[in-house]
């Protein structure tokens, strides 16, 4: 049966190009979509698996940068039990970088780039993250002193105590390379960094490996203040780390209970919001998506059920010969589930090459689409139902006419 269906698909190869076109141009579509909200998921989780503390922001504030707290509030928190440590911090974005402009240049690369330029436009907006040092020297989960590359490549040093208030800051690998110096290398630790027009001294360079985390600028926090123009009597943000016998979840209930005008963000909440919001991205893409599905799924029952009355003799010779009702739905039904197959392993065959393509694009951002077996093998399982369920109604159709009405009918 197989055979006879495999058959009849290539003696008509037009009919059957456009019918797998149809179905697999949607697939290919769920296959992207899907790979490229995979991919920041595992970005985002990888961010925020790197950092196990608590991030205290002003209420209603969507990220640190839009938030400020009054700095006297970190001795409220000291208070509550099972705090052990509590870190001021100033976030802004940053003002111009060696001249350039982060805001004005990230909108001008995304209209006049091309392929990486175009999609790492808006991510290359840099923030200024300034640290009080005698708390952050303090913290068991440093993640910027944690990515400080070793000594013989160049990697320098973290912040000291002799550093408050002076022009020094850590900068990542990718910021040296994108601001590199007048001989076109890549910065290294004793040059200089011009930030907002004022110079600074690189004394470390890190990587963490996630673009998130490798674009922006460390400082101590009254050199911060001085470049941003902030008082001492407001900070950004306050990271609180809890000592090893409290729970994070009770710690972060307990600040809630007792300070005001705040919201608590721990890590593993960013994680869980980020998988809301990327749970709900994945089902807009599949109702906007379904659309073409349907298209697809109407173009393999029509090019069926015209195959179906273009072969009425044969069918009919069939079922003279032996075959049965069940065995003609069987030939139409497996037709259709081969339609179906051809069009998920094409999709699946394209959506590799274009995966492959896009992340050499996106290379500078550490940014990988990734297609997991289970939504290669989903998107295939899906087309072949898709392609049956079409396919339905025309093998019922041929299924239910009798030999001799099928010759009497194909022979008029």
């Amino acid at each position: 049966m197989l055979r006879f269906a495999w058959q009849n698909l290539i003696t008509r190869p037009t009919r059957t190009i456009l019918a797998v076109s149809g179905l697999t141009i949607p697939i290919l579509a769920i296959l992207g979509l899907f790979s490229l909200t995979n991919g920041i998921r595992a970005l985002m989780g990888n961010t925020l698996a790197r950092m196990n503390g608590l991030m205290i922001m002003s209420e209603n504030s969507p990220a640190p940068v839009f938030s400020d707290l009054p700095a006297a509030m970190g001795d409220e928190f000291k208070k509550i039990k099972g705090t052990r440590m509590v870190a001021p911090e100033i976030w802004k974005i940053c003002p111009q970088l060696e001249g350039r402009n982060l805001l004005a240049r990230a909108a001008t690369r995304m209209f006049t780039g091309r392929g990486d330029q175009k999609f790492s436009s808006f991510a290359e907006t840099i923030m200024i993250e300034g640290q009080s040092l005698p708390e952050h020297l303090n913290l068991k989960s440093g993640v910027y002193e944690q990515g400080i590359l070793p000594r013989e490549k160049g990697g320098g040093r973290f912040l000291r105590l002799e550093d408050i208030g002076q022009p020094r800051v850590l900068i990542s690998t990718k910021i040296a390379r994108d601001y590199p110096g007048a001989d076109g290398k890549p910065k290294q630790v004793g040059e200089t960094l011009h930030i907002g027009g004022k110079p600074f001294e690189i004394i470390g360079i890190y990587e963490t490996g996630s673009f998130l985390v490798d674009m922006t600028v460390v400082m101590e926090i009254t050199t911060a203040r001085k470049l941003l123009g902030i008082g001492e009597e407001t900070v950004s943000t306050f990271y609180i780390e809890p000592d090893h016998v409290t729970d994070l979840n009770l710690l972060s209930e307990r600040i809630r209970q007792q300070i005001e005008g705040v919201q608590v963000k721990s890590m593993s909440q960013f994680n869980v919001q980020v998988g809301n919001i990327m749970g709900r991205l994945d089902l807009f893409l599949l109702l906007t998506v379904s659309l073409a599905l349907l298209v697809g799924a109407v173009g393999i029952a029509n090019t069926m059920l015209t195959s179906a009355m273009e072969r009425i003799v044969e069918f009919g010779v069939m079922r003279a010969n032996g075959w049965t009702r069940r065995d003609v739905l069987g030939l139409v039904t497996v037709e259709s589930a081969l339609l179906g197959l051809l069009s998920g392993v094409l999709a699946v065959l394209a959506a590799g090459g274009a995966v492959a393509f896009v992340n050499m694009l996106l290379a500078k951002l550490e940014l990988r689409l990734e297609l997991s077996f289970v939504l290669v093998a989903g998107s295939v399982a899906a087309a072949v139902a898709i392609a049956v369920a079409a396919g339905l109604y025309p093998a019922w159709r041929a299924s239910r006419m009798t030999p001799m009405d099928a010759i009497r009918n194909g022979a008029s």
